[in-house]
């Protein structure tokens, strides 16, 4: 029996298949839309906000399944709201924090992140209060960013350690214009400041890995910075920046 080929066919591609490409987009544009709008105004609180997307979903899930109609609106508008009480969760403010001074605190801090910084004698970074000492225990959980003071033998705190410091505490505004640092640490989840602070004691050294990474990066700022600090001390920060981050 002999079989004869056919000549191959060519399937002829539906435009529509496009609009399929990009699923996520269905729920990554009505979040971010929703963290926008959360962040400009606090409408209803968050516990409401997340019972309602959840009935919204409940139906997009339904409506695929049985109606086929009606399931866009409901996950777009599920996704809005649960952005919009992710940023109030997300930042854990309370309004009574408005009004505070200024005041001088004692808290027990865990590192989370070390700035770079080109004063020797100054330490920055972002860190989670473990412990506060009254009249600040309000405090306890909250994350901060912190400025402290070093004596010019005194290292800088390394990411993950445990550290007693003392300085004054304020509250971060509300709603800071986004283009300032207080707008990149509102939007990082801070609520206060730690300023003209000082070491008191080192509580629990650092990881053995942050320190190892300290040191490494402290070796490559130097060699990065042989024979170029003396000359053009105002490039070797970019420098580093580039090659090292």
């Amino acid at each position: 029996m002999k079989y004869r080929a056919h000549p191959p066919r060519f399937v002829k591609m539906d435009g529509r298949s496009l609009g399929y490409r990009a699923p996520l987009l269905w729920l990554v544009a009505p979040f971010m839309i929703g963290l926008v709008l959360g962040r400009s105004s606090t409408w209803a609180p968050p516990i409401v906000q997340l019972l309602v997307a959840l009935v919204l979903a409940a139906f997009a899930c339904i409506a695929t399944w049985r109606v086929r109609r009606g399931w866009a609106p409901a996950l777009v508008a599920a996704s809005v709201l649960a952005g919009s009480a992710s940023y109030p969760l997300h930042r854990s403010r309370l309004p009574d924090w408005d009004g505070l001074p200024p005041r001088e605190a004692k808290l027990v801090l865990r590192v989370d992140r070390i700035f770079a910084q080109s004063n020797p004698q100054k330490a920055t970074g972002l860190a989670t209060v473990l412990e506060a000492h009254a009249p600040s225990r309000e405090l306890g959980g909250q994350c901060l960013y912190f400025s402290l003071g070093l004596s010019r033998h005194e290292l800088p705190p390394v990411r993950s350690a445990v550290i007693s410091a003392r300085g004054i505490v304020a509250p971060l505004p509300r709603q800071p214009p986004i283009d300032t640092f207080d707008g990149y640490l509102a939007n990082a989840g801070m609520n206060f400041r730690l300023t003209r602070g000082r070491v008191l004691a080192t509580l629990q050294p650092a990881h053995p890995y942050y320190r190892f990474c300290a040191r490494a990066a402290r070796r490559f700022e130097e060699i990065l910075g042989s024979g170029v600090v003396a000359k053009r001390p105002a490039e070797i920060a970019v420098l580093r920046a580039m090659l090292l981050g």
